[in-house]
């Protein structure tokens, strides 16, 4: 054989391990009914996740409990989901690791807001003390209450009724069976255009709300997992760009995955990926620490926080 024909073979031989180890590349990752997480679907929709060497998989699930389950029992690769799930999910037999943040609290969009029933007379926080405001407890809703609280110096002056089915949660609110709920979008927008008020939003909290989670491997230093999630940042990324580009048709597909109902989507102001925060923003230690507080005080959390750099991607520098 000659020295040109060897050559050729092993470039052939070359590329083939190459799109062996991308096709390789298969992550089954759960996602839960949030607007942020349009930027999973769109991804592997648009095929921009296959782009970058990514075959990925959206699991949809219904409950961050049920979506714990599956990443505990190893039938997952990541989640999306907050950083209440994430720390538990760590503490709790899945170790992992946080890729990317999909939404962070800005004064330019709202993601969680309180809002009072349309037959409530509340016009301000100070109109609520001692009445029912609606939860999920020991969520991400329960934390953000608290912190829009504390932030108000109002801490613990609302009563908590801990209502886990939003469906309920959003009829009682309604016909004034509850005086308010904290709410995430679209939801909020949803009750708003049925004759809800808003009282407060999360506009200044200055936090990250919503994140995507890698399950670690043995070995965390491989610089094949590192490689994944540069790959894998790549394409959220270049799908933030194209959502923010075209708000109305990706509006239009958070219709069609159910993510957007039609009666929202009229008031909704489309989510809209912000840098240096979203998707490529990661939690500081002092974000992390806030909740990592919370949860133990809330009886959440047994260990502690953990390092960030066992816990956060750390960018090679």
């Amino acid at each position: 054989m000659s020295i040109l024909k060897k050559a050729a073979l092993a470039l052939t031989l070359a590329l083939f391990c190459v799109h062996a180890a991308q096709a390789a590349d298969a992550l089954k990752i759960g996602s839960l009914p949030a607007a942020d997480s349009l930027i999973l679907h769109a991804a592997q929709k648009d095929g921009v996740f296959a782009a970058h060497g990514l075959d990925v998989e959206v699991v949809p699930f219904q409950s961050a409990l049920e979506l714990g389950a599956a990443m505990r029992a190893g039938s997952l690769d990541g989640h999306f989901g907050d950083i209440i799930n994430v720390l538990m999910q760590n503490e709790n037999g899945a170790p992992q690791i946080i890729v990317a943040t999909t939404s962070h609290s800005s004064p330019k969009a709202r993601f969680f807001g309180l809002a009072v029933s349309p037959k409530s007379s509340a016009e301000s926080l100070a109109d609520l003390k001692g009445k029912t405001c609606s939860i999920g407890r020991a969520t991400i809703v329960d934390f953000v209450l608290d912190s829009l609280l504390a932030q108000e110096g109002a801490a613990g002056s609302l009563e908590k009724r801990d209502i886990r089915q939003i469906p309920v949660r959003l009829q009682m609110l309604l016909s004034g069976q509850i005086e308010s709920a904290l709410l995430p979008e679209p939801l909020l927008s949803l009750v708003e255009g049925q004759g809800a008020r808003v009282l407060l939003d999360d506009r200044k909290l200055d936090l990250p709300l919503a994140v995507i989670a890698l399950r670690k491997p043995g070995n965390a230093d491989d610089p094949a997992f590192a490689d994944r999630i540069q790959r894998f940042r790549a394409a959220l990324k270049e799908e933030a760009e194209r959502i923010n580009a075209a708000p109305d048709a990706y509006k239009a597909m958070m219709q069609q995955l159910g993510l957007l109902a039609p009666k929202a989507a009229e008031h909704y102001a489309m989510l809209r990926f912000e840098d240096p925060f979203t998707p490529l923003g990661l939690p500081s230690e002092e974000a992390l620490r806030r909740y990592a507080e919370w949860m133990q005080q809330n009886r959440l959390l047994k260990k502690g926080l953990p390092a960030l750099s066992d816990i956060v991607f750390q960018e090679k520098k």
